[in-house]
């Protein structure tokens, strides 16, 4: 799984906050405002009974309720208002507001205990409502009796003020969690730009651009900044004892490469290998000079070297008549690096798979996604699958295997490693070892 950055996990873990708490916050907030609009309600309702108890009398029989013909109230006196109220003695509906003018039906109430009060916040009948109900003590010819009062209120406005409510808070907190998504981006990108400023000077200390990373850090990134700085000391340090020893090396072999090469008698044989020592040595001290992070801007054309090595190839195994086939896409691809070692990694690879070989022999070439990569597989018996790590191993010589799959990739191995690039080892298409060379191409 591919690792995510600390900008999209820190924007990630905001956001699932924002995700959590905008929410719960919205949850929160309308069942306090309900529960507060419930309470103000049941208030209310209170007060109205109370209103109705205080204008409540029974007449001489006890069996009638005496009340004023309009109440103070005007709501219970309109058809329809939304506010109701009835008198209940026993069982019995004594008396029920004008605004109940239009009922058809007529509730059936639960009376409370002497001196207690209910409140139902859902009484349901055609429509839902808010009950309130007590129950007092008055005096009648039959003695004290209970009677109840009840108050409904139509629960359209109080559901309207529910919804207007849910909509503007839900408004406001988008609005607000947007708004803090903007800020804590800007927090972010505020936070991490120490890191990102880090990330291009180790690009240019990586691409030879500096030296020493030089800017100033939070204190949290300083230590880092040491250690790297530290890091690039050593490797420069390292570097220039490299390029000493091998100025040192081809300089006490050049005189007595010179005096060789002026020997009278010489065979005509030697001189050969003698200008190809003389010629190593001058590309090891061009190397040296030039450093290990030096870039090679042009690329050097990969198709004229496989033809020339194939060309090679022919000729010293002429007698195993093999088919030899290249795949280069597109043809005018290149290496971004020194001739000479395109010709080493190659010429080695391609040497070896031709002495493991029964008939053919293939080297394809395809750069994608920034990378380029060479394909050398033959139809030997390849390379067993439990010997395949253990020849990638740092130190372990690729040559001490048979059927040649290791002449020279030691070297092979280094000149890989000096450009970044990565050597695997799989069985190929045509039935031995195929050898996958990988190189990052810096853009």
């Amino acid at each position: 799984m591919r690792s995510l950055s600390l900008r999209l996990r820190s924007f990630a873990a905001a956001l699932l906050a924002l995700l959590i708490f905008i929410p719960l916050t919205a949850v929160t907030l309308e069942k306090a405002f309900n529960s507060s609009l419930s309470q103000s309600m049941l208030e209310q309702l209170r007060v109205q009974s109370l209103t109705l108890i205080s204008e409540f009398e029974m007449d001489d029989s006890g069996s009638h309720a005496v009340m004023p013909e309009q109440l103070y109230n005007d709501e219970f006196n309109i058809p329809g208002s939304g506010l109701y109220a009835f008198i209940q003695f026993k069982s019995d509906i004594l008396w029920q507001s004008l605004s109940t003018l239009n009922w058809q039906l007529e509730p059936k109430f639960s009376s409370p205990q002497i001196g207690a009060e209910s409140f139902i916040e859902d009484f349901t009948m055609q429509r839902n409502y808010f009950l309130y109900a007590y129950t007092a003590e008055f005096e009648t010819s039959q003695g004290y009796q209970p009677i109840s009062f009840y108050i409904l209120q139509d629960k359209q406005t109080f559901n309207v003020e529910k919804e207007k409510f849910a909509t503007t808070l839900w408004n406001w907190l988008g609005l607000i969690a947007l708004l803090l998504l903007i800020l804590l981006l800007v927090s972010l990108n505020a936070a991490l730009l120490p890191i990102s400023r880090l990330n291009k000077q180790i690009r240019q200390a990586e691409s030879g651009q500096l030296k020493r990373i030089d800017q100033t850090y939070p204190p949290e990134l300083e230590k880092l900044k040491s250690s790297i700085n530290n890091l690039l000391d050593t490797e420069q340090q390292q570097r220039s004892r490299y390029k000493n020893s091998l100025s040192d090396l081809a300089h006490s072999l050049k005189t007595p490469l010179a005096v060789l090469s002026g020997t009278q008698g010489l065979p005509q044989q030697a001189n050969e290998p003698i200008n190809q020592i003389n010629l190593q040595i001058q590309r090891q001290l061009k190397r040296a000079v030039a450093g290990s992070s030096s870039s090679f801007e042009q690329a050097t054309p990969i198709k004229p070297v496989v033809d020339k090595l194939f060309n090679a190839m022919t000729k010293v195994y002429a007698d195993k008549q093999l088919l030899l086939t290249q795949i280069i896409q597109p043809e005018e691809i290149g290496f971004h690096g020194d001739v000479t070692d395109l010709m080493e990694i190659l010429g080695n690879v391609l040497d070896n798979a031709c002495k493991a070989a029964k008939s053919q022999v293939k080297l394809s070439a395809f750069s994608s996604k920034n990378v380029l990569t060479f394909e050398v597989e033959d139809d030997g018996p390849g390379i067993p699958q439990n010997k395949r790590e253990k020849l990638l191993e740092r130190g372990t010589r690729l040559d001490s295997y048979k059927e040649g799959q290791g002449i020279g990739m030691a070297v092979v191995a280094d000149l890989v490693a000096a450009y970044q690039g990565r050597l695997e080892i799989d069985k190929g298409k045509l039935g031995g070892a195929k050898l996958i060379f990988i190189f990052p191409i810096k853009v």
